[in-house]
């Protein structure tokens, strides 16, 4: 097994050797014994007549002793460790892909080909890894060079928001295994769960950029605005300019304040409804582009059938619904209507439009009123609305159906109900609304707009719209036997989207404008922008490592002890009881002797 010494500063007690050498050159000065009788003394050595000085060296078991007892010890200060034979050594380096992280992204290639080469020639056999932070991150390299892992880094974007390494660092713990080696790298010193060594890579930077954005109607014309803000903390300017289509605006200069919002508008011509706004580039380049399109929403056809009681209320909601013509008042190639309001007489029962908004109605006005407590399902169409004043008289009920979805109670009647059969979905208010307080409260008129956005996400239509970069994007379109892929087309990218691969679609991760559509029909055309401002601002971002103390954790979790260290010890202690023994029992001694007259 290969052999590691933990500690090889324990070399310096070889310096023992030479020490004791000189010491047994040393010799000393001899005495003078007066005797009367030199023949009763017994021979002995020569010794130096002249005191300590440097002599031949005499061969001496006391010699030996000390100096292996030096080499004893010298061994036992090396920490000598051997290397465990099977299993290989995991490092998982788990990349903040936070876009922030753009702005150092040549700093983490210098730095990880100068820290790794130390950590693996401490080891033997490793698999490199390397994972994004995001709990939806990319695996970005698996394999055991360097080399190739940071050239992979070379083509990486970190693009997502501000997030929690948690998740990522889990991941990456499961994949290192418990003896394995976990590093998070970053642009910011921060406290990490499971044991994850931190490299911190980040610098403040002086960054200014667009921090949002508004599309509205105004009378006759569509207006933008957007907000630039000077995330740093001197004073910046930055020249802009508008483009649209071939043409752009001459370089106007912006000059802010530390931490000033200055916010920009204008119209946007009307042949193309799209412009980019740029600002003069910087060190974080993701948030100097916006791209903004009119946004239109899906058209919803709309009809209504309902008694003269009912039609003034219907009318007003209709109207408040955005982009939802009249059936029969625009060029449509559909022969039905996407939305239905109609009334229901308990008293003349009918059957439901296809799709459709019922109100209970009735001519006769009831004299009770509906007691009890009102009770709200956990259901998306209802969440966070309050009923709680809703006054509504007592009627017959609307016959029940399988398939209900009770969405508000009181008591024990259903006020509203979702009903769907058939692939067909229907509001009904169980209650004559014309008759009660409904139409007063905030609640009735966003239940009917949140369930019109239902329908709508349901539709098979163009629309348009601007999101955030890797916003989640929900797209209707054809799942028929022989329906063509989606095509995503970014300027002049296009990637094909296999039907069984596109239950979840997310904006691009750059600034663009972009569009899906299903063979040769356009679903979708939008803009994805940089929205984290916390992202866009480095005045936390810091360099900190603690790397250095990874050789040290590896060597003790891929090695062990050497074994008969003990018996190392034990040996030490009596090599010195020998010496202590040789020295202090010489062959002879002073010797002294007195005569007596006769």
């Amino acid at each position: 097994m290969p052999l590691l010494f933990a500690n090889p500063a324990g070399l310096w007690a070889l310096f023992g050797i030479p020490l004791v050498l000189l010491i047994h050159f040393l010799q000393r000065q001899s005495q003078t014994l007066p005797s009367s009788t030199l023949f009763l003394l017994d021979a002995i050595d020569r010794e130096s007549v002249q005191g300590s000085k440097i002599d031949r060296i005499r061969n001496s078991l006391p010699l030996w002793l000390q100096l292996l007892s030096v080499l004893i010890l010298t061994w036992l200060l090396l920490e000598p460790r051997w290397q465990r034979e099977s299993g290989v050594q995991r490092i998982v380096i788990v990349l903040d892909s936070s876009a922030s992280m753009e702005a150092f992204r040549d700093d983490v290639i210098n730095s990880l080909n100068s820290e790794l080469p130390a950590i693996i020639t401490s080891h033997g056999n490793v698999s490199l890894t390397a994972i994004e932070s995001h709990e939806q991150g990319e695996n970005l390299y698996r394999g055991d060079s360097v080399q190739k892992l940071t050239a992979t880094l070379a083509n990486w974007e970190p693009s997502d928001s501000a997030h929690s390494p948690e998740a990522g660092l889990q991941i990456g713990r499961s994949l290192a295994g418990t003896e394995g080696t976990l590093i998070f790298v970053t642009d910011h010193e921060t406290e990490l769960p499971y044991g994850a060594s931190l490299l911190s890579l980040g610098s403040p930077i002086e960054n200014v950029g667009f921090a949002g954005q508004r599309v509205e109607e105004r009378e006759d014309e569509t207006v933008w605005q957007v907000t630039v803000m000077n995330h740093g903390k001197t004073t910046q300017t930055r020249d802009w300019f508008l483009a649209a289509g071939q043409q752009r605006t001459s370089p106007r200069s912006l000059t802010l304040q530390p931490g000033e919002v200055r916010t920009l508008a204008g119209k946007f011509p009307d042949e193309s409804g799209k412009v980019r706004l740029i600002l003069e580039p910087d060190a974080f380049p993701r948030d100097d582009e916006r791209f903004l399109l009119v946004p239109s929403k899906k058209p919803l056809l709309v009809a209504h059938s309902v008694e003269a009681g009912a039609e003034k209320f219907v009318t007003d909601i209709i109207d408040s619904l955005e982009n939802a013509p009249l059936y029969g008042s625009t060029e449509t190639d559909s022969d039905t209507p996407d939305l239905v309001f109609s009334t229901y007489n308990p008293l003349q029962p009918d059957d439901f439009a296809t799709q459709a908004v019922v109100f209970l109605h009735q001519k006769s006005v009831p004299r009770d009123y509906f007691k009890g407590l009102i009770i709200a399902s956990n259901h998306k169409l209802v969440r966070n609305l309050n009923w709680q004043g809703l006054i509504a008289r007592r009627t017959p009920s609307i016959p029940a159906a399988p398939g209900d979805r009770v969405l508000l109670w009181q008591g024990e009647r259903p006020l509203i109900i979702l009903r769907l059969q058939l692939g067909r979905k229907q509001l009904l208010f169980n209650f004559d609304v014309a008759k009660s307080n409904a139409t007063r409260l905030p609640a009735f008129v966003i239940l009917i707009h949140r369930f019109a956005d239902l329908l709508r996400e349901e539709k098979i239509a163009r629309f348009a719209e601007n999101l955030d970069l890797g916003q989640a994007l929900s797209l209707a379109y054809g799942t028929e036997e022989g329906s063509p892929p989606l095509t995503l087309t970014e300027g002049q990218t296009s990637t094909t989207l296999p039907l069984n691969r596109t239950q979840h679609l997310y904006a691009p991760r750059e600034p663009a404008f972009f569009n899906i559509r299903q063979g040769e029909f356009v679903l979708f055309e939008g803009s994805a922008n940089f929205a984290d401002t916390r992202e866009a601002d480095f005045s936390t971002a810091s360099t900190y490592s603690d790397l250095g103390a990874i050789p040290e954790k590896v060597i003790e979790t891929r090695t062990v002890n050497d074994p008969w260290w003990p018996a190392w010890i034990l040996l030490l202690l009596i090599l010195s009881l020998l010496c202590w023994a040789a020295l202090s029992n010489p062959k002879s001694k002073e010797a002294e002797f007195s005569t007596m007259a006769p």
